[in-house]
């Protein structure tokens, strides 16, 4: 079960020239638009080959419920509430023996725990299944074990096993059921650890397999197992899962049984992904951020608020395509806290005024838009407008296909629009109809098409060379048999190309990959597998391809071991060529540096049926310098030969747009030459200057946003800063030591995790040091130029300051709470 994981294809951020309809006239809703002459790729996210696992995919939204002899303290101690760690864990965080641990049991008795009523509001909420802590780190069983008497029945007052009454309430209401199960088990013998990353010995293998084989056997139909924390061996992990599948074979395992044994990846708390993933994912979500078991002390206000954060996270992961599992913390009592429930009730009115727009709906590949997100149902697309353009008119890139009514969800009459190429532009009213999460509901004539951003055309010479940067890439996780060694891995590259007459094309790929690994390339519906070392030595094709579509180019491992499997791939350029050309082409960077040198690969591919021979050179702009030409012979087919050219542009050099072109001479064939493009910069002055922050945590020193990596991923190669939990506006600030004129800074953020914690900011530059931790007093100082940027920054966010002197670059949050992280500071000035 499950071998094959349903492949998300993404959305191509690309650099070369974008196939889109030609400029025309507008089209409007009077005119009812046609369908775009460049036919698109299905907009809808596939779910899971894996017919099992699709079936939990469609669940969507689910009740998380933490709930256990913790409750019964509520985050307090000796009178005390303790601050640290989640109230869950208040075992560990509090010292507390295992015999004080045994009074909080003896006096446990959760009368009014409710199941029908538990059911009752996860319906309401919209919510299609319910997992339960059936064991959390204390060890303490909240079920009828025989392995025990550490457990519910036996150790408490209660004396019933409330997860079989839960359960068989689930199923009078037509809920789907599962477990959450810790493999970290103080009871057992594992010793606190505040990482929670304690191995399992063989001698609590037994305690945790009975057990789990228990859950499985005594509770019916199980959905989903939610294992946690721990660090077990590759072969408890497959041990652990193997019962699970062996006895409910139906239910969908987690990623935290560890070493990629699971069958979906759990992301971390709270997490909504700011790139797109592939394959089945969860996001386990909290109503309050601080804890997850119940806490008495908490602060529960702002009720509408946190409907509208809840509903903005249901909607996001939904809209990339994982299900949402949203956690309440009963009482010790077994009562639901109220201001959970009204939150749960909230969040079901709004489904209830959107129906299918989110329950039923289906991920697609426009991806987060800057206003929101996107969702579809059938021919019903909607625009889940998180912010409301100030504008008055939203615009969604890439739509193909006809339209046939724009309303506001909900609302009688339908809104004005107008297509703007492959543009779908839509007049908005000057206020949203629901204050919670406006929809604007797009009535499709057809199925949901889209032209991926960054389609590239092939042109007249039906031929291109894409660089990295015009590859979207599939990502998932992986990790080594813990919580601290979960990684984010590239899983697909894919780009989307558009031929302007039929024919056959070659690919050739430079980069290094696994020698023997065996990869797919698919282009269109064709595809072929080739070993890494035949991928980057020689062209594979022919494919064909047809006029007026994207078709998408597509590199994935051909057998991978799990569904997070790195391809271990460098890509680094890609050539697409009719067969029987011989092409030349330069590996222009996204970037070149004024006053620097470099190199640039330049290449000559043999798509042809006989050897070439030649001469292979570098034009570039006049100024420039690019060192000689080379000479090549016996060039066989599909083998490419590399000249590396030292490209160097003066200090004086002109910033924008330039073209460099690979030129062949001599080769007596076919031959094509293309254009490659770059975008000249100035020089970064801030790297490895002085960087300082408001506060340091996680080991996230502020050196690391000047070091000139923008990798972005804090767990795998720690190029994240990282502030102080919670920090009140919380700042970043680098010394350029000398005043410079500054034409652009980019703020580059994350790629793993918590991207929100780099939105709001201000980009403030002085000549002066900054001497205050105060926003409004930093930002209104004399000499100081100060920028705001209300949305999330992206990798990177160009921030234009056009010549503006300063010595100072601070990068400062608006909010009271959030801590800050990013991952590089670029300060372009001479």
């Amino acid at each position: 079960m499950r071998k094959v994981i349903g492949v998300v294809l993404a959305l191509l951020l690309a650099v070369g020239a974008v196939a889109t309809s030609p400029p025309a006239a507008v089209a409007t809703s009077a005119d009812r638009a046609d369908e775009p002459p460049v036919r698109g790729v299905p907009g809808a996210i596939d779910l899971s080959a894996d017919e099992d696992l699709a079936a939990w995919q469609r669940l969507q939204f689910g009740m998380f419920i933490h709930w256990g002899l913790f409750s019964e303290l509520g985050g307090v101690w000796q009178g005390k509430p303790v601050t640290s760690g989640y109230s869950e864990q208040i075992q560990m965080w509090a010292n507390i023996s295992e015999e004080e641990y045994l009074d909080v049991a003896a006096r446990f008795r959760p009368d009014r725990f409710d199941p029908a009523e538990i059911c009752s509001l996860a319906k309401q909420a919209g919510m299609r299944y319910v997992v339960i802590t059936s064991k959390h780190h204390d060890g303490f069983s909240m079920f009828d074990t025989a392995t025990t008497d550490y457990d519910v029945t036996d150790a408490t007052p209660y004396g019933k096993d409330p997860l079989k009454a839960l359960a068989d309430e689930c199923r009078s209401q037509g809920l789907k059921f599962g477990f959450y199960f810790s493999l970290v088990d103080w009871h057992q013998g594992h010793a606190f650890d505040g990482n929670n990353n304690n191995p399992i010995p063989a001698s609590m293998e037994p305690v945790i397999k009975a057990q789990i084989r228990e859950l499985m056997t005594n509770y019916g139909d199980i959905a989903e197992v939610w294992f946690d924390m721990s660090s077990p061996t590759d072969t408890q992990s497959e041990e652990f899962a193997g019962i699970v599948r062996e006895l409910q074979p139906k239910a969908a395992v987690n990623s935290r049984v560890w070493n990629n044994k699971g069958d979906f990846r759990t992301l971390g708390d709270n997490e909504i992904p700011s790139v797109a993933l592939d394959g089945a994912w969860q996001t386990p979500a909290s109503i309050y951020h601080d804890t997850w078991g119940y806490r008495s002390w908490q602060v529960r206000d702002d009720l509408p608020g946190k409907i509208r954060d809840l509903v903005v996270g249901l909607t996001g992961v939904r809209a990339r395509g994982g299900n949402y599992l949203l956690n309440i913390g009963p009482r010790g009592d077994g009562s639901v806290v109220e201001f959970e429930a009204d939150v749960l009730r909230g969040m079901g009115d709004w489904l209830d005024r959107h129906p299918g727009a989110v329950l039923d709906a289906s991920a697609t590949r426009f991806g987060g838009q800057p206003w929101g997100e996107v969702t579809v149902n059938d021919r019903d697309l909607f625009l889940h407008v998180t912010d409301w353009p100030e504008t008055g008119e939203l615009r969604l890139p890439g739509l193909a296909g006809t339209v046939r009514e724009v309303r506001e969800d909900g609302a009688a009459g339908a809104l004005d629009w107008r297509r703007d190429g492959d543009d779908l532009v839509v007049t908005l009213p000057a206020t949203p109809r629901d204050q919670v999460l406006p929809v604007i509901k797009v009535e499709l004539g057809s199925e949901l098409r889209i032209i991926p951003r960054g389609t590239v055309s092939l042109g007249r010479d039906g031929a291109a060379a894409l660089g990295a940067a015009d590859f979207e890439q599939g990502y998932s996780y992986a990790d080594d048999g813990s919580y601290s060694s979960t990684r984010r891995t590239t899983v697909r590259h894919t780009a989307y190309v558009t031929p302007d007459r039929a024919g056959r094309v070659s690919l050739a790929v430079r980069g290094e990959a696994r020698p023997d690994a065996l990869y797919r390339l698919q282009v269109g519906s064709r595809s072929k597998l080739v070993t890494g070392e035949e991928l980057t030595r020689e062209a594979v094709g022919p494919f064909p391809v047809q006029p007026g579509r994207v078709t998408p180019v597509t590199l994935t491992l051909a057998r991978p071991a799990h569904a997070g499997e790195d391809l271990g791939l460098r890509l680094d350029a890609l050539l697409v060529a009719p067969t029987g050309s011989v092409v030349s082409w330069a590996q222009a960077p996204e970037r070149l540096t004024v006053g620097t040198v470099t190199d640039v690969p330049v290449h000559v591919t043999n798509l042809g049926h006989r050897a070439a021979r030649g001469t292979l050179a570098l034009r570039a702009p006049e100024g420039w310098t690019t060192g000689g030409g080379e000479s090549f012979g016996g060039l066989g087919a599909g083998r490419t030969h590399t000249l590396t050219a030292p490209v160097s542009i003066p200090a004086t050099g002109a910033t924008g747009p330039a073209a460099l072109e690979a030129v062949v001479t001599g080769s007596g064939g076919k031959t094509l030459q293309l254009t490659s493009h770059t975008e000249v910069v100035l020089p970064n002055v801030a790297r490895g200057r002085t960087a300082t922050q408001s506060s340091t945590a996680w080991d996230g020193v502020a050196s690391r946003a000047v070091d000139g990596d923008t990798a972005g991923d804090y767990l795998r190669d720690n190029t994240t800063t990282h502030t102080a939990e919670p920090s009140r506006e919380a700042w970043w600030q680098v010394d350029l030591e000398a005043s410079r004129t500054i034409d652009t800074v980019e703020i580059w953020n994350r790629t793993d995790c918590c991207a929100e914690r780099l939105a709001d900011y201000w980009v403030l530059v002085s000549d002066t040091p900054f001497t205050s931790d105060s926003l409004e007093e930093s930002r209104t100082a004399p000499g100081v130029t100060a920028v705001h940027l209300k949305d999330q920054a992206g990798r990177p966010t160009n921030v234009e300051l056009n010549g503006v002197r300063g010595r100072h670059v601070r990068v400062q949050l608006a909010s009271a709470t959030n801590p800050l992280s990013l991952t590089e500071v670029v300060v372009r000035a001479r």
